[in-house]
């Protein structure tokens, strides 16, 4: 049995503790998850207030093109 498994539980099954990416401030149950998948505190949850790698122009593009199919009328024969 080794050092880990004796205390119960391995070091992997650790609890994390959240604390916000921009400032390592510990944040807790109130810590805001970014479209970037970071974790961030009240401060810096906005894009703007933090490097976001998140593309919003190309996301908002996406959904309009998804939301919004090309239709196209059949040509007549005559």
């Amino acid at each position: 049995m080794t050092a880990s498994n004796r205390s119960g539980y391995d070091t992997a099954e650790k609890k994390s503790v959240n604390r916000c990416s921009g400032c390592r401030k510990r944040v807790g149950l109130t810590g805001f998850r970014c479209r970037c998948g970071e974790l961030f505190c009240s401060d810096h949850r906005y894009s703007d207030r933090h490097d976001c790698s998140y593309d919003y122009k190309a996301a908002g593009r996406e959904a309009i093109a998804r939301e919004n199919p090309v239709v196209k009328a059949a040509k007549i024969i005559r």
